[in-house]
């Protein structure tokens, strides 16, 4: 219940729309009294899904499924609707602060997150001053077997365990189109850049060892290692992805800082002191939500 009710606090709500313009540009993929689900709006929503969410919709019936919770929604947002919940105090200012928060959102993309341009330069002089700060890179030499049940896994890993060749049965039973032709090999995985269930069957196994059953949203794994190093970045490009977060958080930093500057430059800012050191050290949270005002 908890993790459909996640999904459908998730989705956005779909159009009302009864211009017979819109209709004539999209079809109805289902109806909800007055509320039209369409085509298009499927898809937006669906390829706005998490990953691992999309993932559980995998099966023959997914997409089916995921219209139903589509149609969920509307039912309990017409509902809310009929209660005239929408009318409640407390749900407007929560509205009110989530505008607020999308507005800031939208605001620091514009003035900040689009401004930034990060060269091949800049990650090079990053990578120079830094070099030996860097974290060290922590590497394996690592292969799979994906199946798609419990059952199936734990039968080929009792046969590993009877001594039976790990690349021949992932080529024989792995699901994995990109590994299973290459006995599994899923050639060096680097800590921090695959599935987090992956990464600790793998640094978690000694070499030479395969894993137990591993559950993801692609299915069930069984993780042999063959070796494993740890090393110093030597380049640009063994840390190209932790430099560039570092840079442009860098540049985000200092391009803020001076927005701020410039926007109290330009603007009048009159503080009460007085009042500020009449409030207490430590503020009473009201826990009447009905009551809270927008500031």
């Amino acid at each position: 219940m908890q993790w459909i009710l996640a999904l459908i606090l998730l989705l956005a709500a779909c159009n009302r729309s009864t211009d017979p313009a819109v209709s004539a540009r999209d079809s109805t993929l289902a109806q909800v009294n007055n509320t039209r689900i369409t085509v298009d709006q499927f898809n937006q929503k669906w390829s706005q899904l998490p990953d691992g969410i999309r993932a559980a919709y995998s099966g023959p019936n997914g997409k089916k499924d995921f219209l139903g919770e589509l149609i969920t929604r509307e039912l309990l947002l017409e509902k809310a609707h009929r209660m005239k919940l929408d009318q409640d105090k407390a749900v407007g200012d929560r509205v009110a602060d989530f505008k607020d928060r999308l507005l800031l959102d939208a605001a620091l993309h514009e003035l900040v997150e689009k401004k930034i341009e990060v060269t091949e330069d800049d990650l090079t002089s990053y990578f120079n001053v830094h070099r030996d700060a860097l974290p060290a890179i922590e590497e394996a030499r690592a292969g799979h077997i994906l199946v798609k049940t419990e059952a199936e896994a734990k039968a080929l890993l009792a046969r590993l365990r009877r001594g039976a060749n790990f690349a021949a049965l992932a080529r024989t039973h792995s699901i994995d189109p990109g590994s299973k032709d290459k006995g599994g090999d899923l050639g060096v995985v680097r800590k921090g850049r695959t599935l987090p269930e992956i990464e600790e069957a793998v640094f978690g196994l000694k070499p030479g060892r395969i894993s137990g059953v591993v559950k993801t949203a692609y299915g069930y794994h069984l993780v042999r290692v063959q070796n494993r190093q740890t090393r110093k970045p030597l380049a640009v490009d063994d840390v190209r992805d932790e430099i560039r977060q570092a840079v442009v958080k860098e540049k985000e930093t200092a391009l803020f800082e001076g927005l701020i500057k410039t926007l109290k430059t330009e603007s009048k800012i009159v503080i009460s002191d007085s009042l500020l050191a009449s409030i207490g050290d430590h503020v009473a949270p009201n826990h009447d939500s009905s009551s809270a005002g927008r500031h």
